[in-house]
C-alpha cells in the first residue's frame, strides 16, 4: 500500500510541473509581440494592402463590385465599405471579422504602410489613385503587449494618418466604453447622439456623447449607460454641432455589449469633392439604383454618402 500511495503522490507531482510547464496564454495577453489594428477611413480610395517593415500582413479578399459599365469582382485588398448606418460593423479593417481585434506583430520601430492594391484583374474603370500608391507610411516604436490603431483618414489625393496607442479605460461591467473618429474630412464640426432603452425603463433615454468634434479628430473611450445582463441597442445620429441638423440617417440598433470598447465613425462626405487631376467627383449622396440611370453603372467608390459605422475594438 505504501509503495502504490507514493507511486500516486509522484504522478500527481509530476501533472502539477507539467501543467506549471503548459500554462496557456489567453489571445488577449499575446506571449510576446505587440497589437495592431488598421482601419482604411478615406471616402472614395479602392482597395489597399497594409505593409510591416516590407512584409505584407493583410490578406486578399474577392470583392464584387462596378467595372466598365458592368457588375465583376476582383480579388484585392481592404476595401473601403459602400454602406452605413446599419448594425455589420465597418468592413474596412485588418484584422477584420469580430473573433481576432488586433493583428500580431513584433515590437520595436515598426514602419507601417498603405498602399493601393492591384487587383486582379486589374480595373477598367478611372480610379482615384494607381495601384502600389503608398497612402501612407508611418514609423512607430511598438511595445511588449501593447495596443495601437492606425487610421487612414482624409483625401484619396490628400491623405492623413491618426496612429494611437489604444488606452482603455478600467472596465465597469455596468457601462459600455464608446470612443468616436469624424473621419468626413469636409465636415464641420459633429454632435454624436445616442438613443436607448434600459430594462425596464418606461421610454427611451437620449444622451449627446460627443459634441462638436472637428473632421480629423479621434477621442478617447468614454463610458455610457448599458443593460448588465444581456445587449444594449444603441441607435445613433449625427448632427451639426449645436443644431438639430441631421448629418446622414440614423443607424440600425446596434447591440453593444457591457463591459466592452466599441469605435464610433463618421464616415463619407459632407459635400462633393473632386480628386486632384484625376478629374473625378467624389458624391456626397448615395449611389443611383434606377437601371435607366446611367450613373449607376459607375464606381461605387464614386458615392459616399455621410453616415456612422462602428467596430468593436476590445
Amino acid at each position: 500500500m505504501k509503495t502504490n500511495f507514493y507511486i500516486i503522490i509522484c504522478l500527481f507531482l509530476i501533472t502539477i510541473t507539467g501543467c506549471k510547464k503548459n500554462t496557456i496564454t489567453q489571445l488577449s495577453q499575446p506571449a510576446t509581440g505587440a497589437q495592431l489594428r488598421y482601419a482604411q477611413a478615406i471616402p472614395g480610395l479602392p482597395a489597399v494592402d497594409e505593409y510591416v517593415n516590407g512584409t505584407k500582413i493583410s490578406p486578399q479578399q474577392n470583392v464584387g463590385l462596378t467595372d466598365n459599365l458592368k457588375p465583376t469582382s476582383v480579388i484585392t485588398g481592404i476595401a473601403y465599405p459602400s454602406a452605413f448606418n446599419t448594425a455589420v460593423q465597418f468592413g474596412g479593417l485588418y484584422p477584420g471579422g469580430t473573433s481576432v481585434n488586433y493583428a500580431l506583430v513584433a515590437t520595436g520601430n515598426a514602419t507601417i504602410k498603405i498602399a493601393t492594391s492591384t487587383p486582379v484583374p486589374a480595373l477598367v474603370s478611372a480610379q482615384t489613385a494607381a495601384p502600389n500608391t503608398t497612402i501612407a507610411s508611418v514609423t512607430q516604436s511598438l511595445a511588449e503587449r501593447g495596443t495601437y490603431s492606425l487610421f487612414t483618414i482624409g483625401y484619396p489625393d490628400k491623405p492623413a494618418t491618426i496612429f494611437v496607442e489604444d488606452k482603455f479605460p478600467t472596465t465597469d461591467m455596468s457601462k459600455i466604453y464608446v470612443r468616436f473618429g469624424n473621419f468626413i474630412p469636409n465636415s464641420p464640426p459633429l454632435d454624436v447622439t445616442g438613443v436607448y432603452t434600459l430594462i425596464g425603463a418606461p421610454a427611451a433615454t437620449t444622451l449627446t456623447p460627443f459634441t462638436s468634434i472637428a473632421a480629423g479628430k479621434l477621442t478617447d473611450f468614454l463610458p455610457i449607460d448599458a443593460n448588465t445582463i444581456g445587449t444594449t441597442g444603441y441607435t445613433f445620429q449625427l448632427y451639426l454641432a449645436g443644431t438639430s441638423t441631421k448629418v446622414g440617417a440614423v443607424t440600425k440598433a446596434i447591440n453593444m455589449a457591457p463591459g466592452r470598447y466599441y469605435t464610433i465613425m463618421a464616415n463619407g462626405l459632407y459635400a462633393d469633392y473632386v480628386v486632384g487631376t484625376t478629374g473625378i467627383t467624389l458624391k456626397a449622396t448615395a449611389r443611383p439604383t434606377k437601371p435607366t440611370d446611367p450613373n449607376s453603372l459607375l464606381p461605387e467608390i464614386y458615392y459616399n454618402p455621410p453616415g456612422i459605422s462602428y467596430f468593436t475594438t476590445k
